[in-house]
């Protein structure tokens, strides 16, 4: 089973509208809510007039901060708990952490903030009330871009974060670099700029929250990554023990790593249901989904890469700041300070590296993960840094890789910044790569698009991740007395076909056929633990789990199974769904279950799982109009290595989707704010452009695997590789393109304006 084609489970359910999602839940009595935002990015709230909304037919209350604050119930009053202890800044001091309020006190520091919450019979009602609730705000200046956030004379977001710097963070060695560059005969610097994109879910995001008087419990529906993590949030911003909530995830129509924060109004929500004694559902529609979704990315970073006189690596620093948005999330400050950090010399040995990066508050919509978060930011330089080395000392590019990569003979190999690479041969990634994107007959092709006036480039980027996220999972499996195997696992799957592999995997422990299972649902009644789905984890780690759930599982039967062969259990086997005794006698899992009293599980919860490196290799080619600026991907080749593939077309689907994302921030993905007033200009798909099935070319992922030694199955992940390595390879193959006119750097979203100006610029 382990490496084999199956059809997903439940596609055809899926793609004939037969899914479940947030919105599609409705609960017997249930009301109605919507959020009164702020149409300012920085503002005092002078006062909130509700007397209008609160008497129109249908509307039942109308809540504020003060409303929650009065309650008594210091945490909600409190707002989101944050995290900063394990990140200390440089000087060893706590990251600034200010207060994250569930609606916004006193003051609202970006456009889209969540001031009131208004609950009504039915969703046009709530519409109506929001826009009757009269708010006074006294404007502030707004702050957009990191870089200007941290200026003395800047408009300040918190008290707590002076210069509005959330954390000033240094990991490596900062005097080993200095040494290094110091000696080096060349020295490459260069700074990019990562823009912020928005995650786009297909289904924008929704909840339905109820409390039971009587149980003292609440349960809400919503698509999510981390049903437990998103319980114990809930409960400690409710001021609750966990065991008081449930939740549950339905079919999610993606997530890329937004859906792993606990936003405010799930937690409203919640203690609207409690207090008006009804169920309470809020769907977002798509505006204010890019109004209240954190976004992703949006850092300025910048390279310095040192080299020897035959051209090694010699050290590397890089310098930065990473925009935050108004708050701090939770998980953005981490994920992009230890992957960056983690993955910031790619996949070349490089002797010493370090990495200052300073994350700011602007007045701006949060950031959180998103796909490939840090990996990306840290492979994008990276790659860009090599190919301007090359041509800045007369070097091939593709023979300066080769000289720098890490052999396949140094693994495990640990980097200066602590990553310790488990398998991988990254050469013959760039071989298969090469091969089967024809890179030795390009000149032909490019000389055929000169001859019709366009530009062509061709463009490679070496990538590698880590996946795994923070160690640990958990997984159980159940066997009833009529035979099924009952799986159940702390990831969540929001589309990666979870239903599918981890039946895969635990057949082939078992034994038995894939009918034979069941997959539990994402319900925290029903899944005792777990951790979620996010950074490529679920067969690195939920799957390594459901191997031994499925091994201790046998064991726990071999003991019922010997009683009823008549044999001593040290004499039992297991194979095949069967308990084999002596004189061929045998035992089937049904009847050891009914013998157990109608069935018998086994759960594991891991612990120390180190993180996998996946990698692999991108080429993209190009083709420009030169009077447009208009880029045109005519070639997308991806070698991905994902230690061992446990359904390879789920997992070329993985990366064909991170491709697309890829590709959609190199060149049209741009998430932008007004620079004065701080408003979100790109608040929509009319003004912000998602790539297209009709603007990508076929995407054609080819399999390199090298299985990982750290875990049962050999898996590595499979997620993020797509968007990490994609928009590295898409503006090498542009500036390819544009070399010839004197081109050699362009900021991404390399959109048709940007090219076409690039063009036209006078030669430096």
């Amino acid at each position: 089973m382990i490496g084999a084609s199956i059809q997903r489970v439940g596609d055809r359910r899926l793609l004939t509208g037969a899914g479940r999602y947030s919105d599609d839940f409705n609960r017997p009595g249930q009301v109605y809510a919507g959020f009164v935002r702020s149409p300012m990015a920085h503002a005092d709230i002078v006062a909130i007039d509700r007397q209008v909304a609160s008497r129109m037919p249908g509307v039942l209350a109308i809540f504020t901060h003060d409303d929650l604050a009065a309650t008594g119930n210091a945490e909600i009053a409190t707002g989101i708990a944050g995290r900063g202890a394990g990140y200390p800044n440089r000087d060893g001091s706590a990251m600034a952490n200010p207060p994250y309020h569930v609606l916004a006190c006193d003051r609202v520091r970006y456009g889209g903030e969540a001031v009131a919450l208004v609950v009504a019979e039915s969703p046009s009602l709530v519409r109506d009330a929001v826009e009757a609730v009269a708010v006074d705000y006294r404007a502030r200046a707004a702050v957009i871009g990191a870089d200007r956030a941290v200026l003395p004379d800047s408009p300040q977001l918190w008290a707590e974060a002076p210069l509005n710097t959330c954390y000033d963070w240094l990991h490596g060695d900062g005097a080993a670099v200095a040494r290094a560059l110091a000696q080096s005969d060349h020295v490459t610097v260069l700074e990019v700029a990562v823009g912020r994109v928005v995650p786009a879910f297909m289904e924008p995001r929704a909840a339905l929250a109820e409390f039971d008087a009587v149980t003292r419990r609440f349960e809400i529906i919503a698509g999510c990554q981390g049903i437990h993590g998103l319980r114990d949030k809930l409960a400690a911003c409710l001021g609750v023990v966990p065991s008081q909530v449930r939740v549950l995830s339905p079919d999610v129509g993606g997530a890329f790593g937004a859906r792993s924060v606990l936003y405010p109004e799930y937690p409203a929500l919640a203690w609207a249901a409690r207090r008006i004694g009804r169920p309470v559902k809020w769907t977002a529609s798509r505006e204010e989904d890019f109004l209240s979704s954190t976004q992703g990315r949006d850092s300025i970073l910048r390279g310095e890469l040192g080299l020897d006189r035959t051209g090694r690596f010699l050290g590397l620093r890089v310098t930065g700041f990473a925009d935050m948005g108004a708050r701090h999330t939770g998980n953005g400050p981490y994920s992009v300070m230890r992957n960056l950090a983690r993955m910031l010399p790619g996949v070349y040995r490089t002797p010493a590296a370090c990495l200052e990066l300073r994350g700011v508050f602007t007045n701006t919509v949060p950031v959180s993960s998103y796909r490939g978060v840090g990996r990306m930011e840290a492979i994008y330089l990276m790659e860009r840094l090599v190919d301007q080395a090359a041509r800045e000392i007369g070097a091939d590019r593709i023979e300066l890789r080769r000289l720098n990569l890490v052999p396949p003979d140094a693994m495990p190999y640990t980097t200066p910044t602590g990553a310790v690479y488990d398998s991988g041969d990254y050469a013959s990634h760039m071989d298969k790569a090469m091969a089967a994107a024809d890179w030795d007959h390009f000149p032909a092709r490019r000389a055929g698009a000169e001859r019709a006036g366009r530009l062509r480039g061709i463009g490679l980027a070496n990538y590698i991740e880590g996946a795994g996220g923070g160690a640990g999972e958990y997984a159980a499996l159940r066997v009833d007395e009529n035979g099924i195997a009952h799986i159940g696992a702390g990831c969540v799957d929001q589309g990666q076909g979870h239903a599918t592999t981890l039946r895969q995997i635990a057949a082939a422990r078992l034994g038995i056929e894939l009918g034979r299972f069941e997959v539990c649902a994402s319900d925290t009644d029903l899944i005792a633990d777990g951790v979620g789905t996010n950074a490529s984890r679920s067969m690195v780690r939920a799957g390594a789990a459901l191997v031994a759930a499925a091994d201790k599982l046998i064991e726990i039967g071999r003991r019922h199974a010997a009683a009823l062969l008549q044999a001593d259990a040290d004499t039992v086997s297991y194979s095949d769904g069967c308990y084999h005794g002596t004189a061929g006698r045998a035992v089937e899992l049904a009847e050891v279950a009914r013998a157990m009293g109608g069935e018998w599980q086994a759960a594991v919860r891991t612990d120390d799982d180190p993180v996998t490196y996946p990698g692999g290799c991108h080429v993209c080619e190009v083709e420009i109009d030169p009077e447009t600026g208009a880029v045109e991907v005519v070639s997308f080749v991806a070698v991905d290595d994902v230690g061992r593939a446990i359904n390879p077309p789920i997992v070329h689907g993985q990366s064909q989707g991170g491709i697309a994302q890829g590709i959609g921030q190199a060149l049209s993905e741009h998430c932008r704010f007004d620079p004065e007033s701080g408003q979100l200009l790109s608040g929509s798909f009319l003004d912000y452009a998602m790539p297209r099935a009709g603007t990508l070319p076929p995407l054609r992922p080819i399999s390199n695997n090298f299985p990982s030694p750290t875990n049962a199955l050999g898996v590595k992940g499979a997620g993020e590789g797509g968007a990490t390595g994609a928009p590295a390879a898409v503006i090498s193959a542009v500036l390819d393109a544009l070399a010839c006119r004197g081109v050699h750097d362009i900021d991404m979203p390399a959109t048709a304006e940007r090219v076409w100006a690039a063009l036209r610029r006078p030669a430096r």
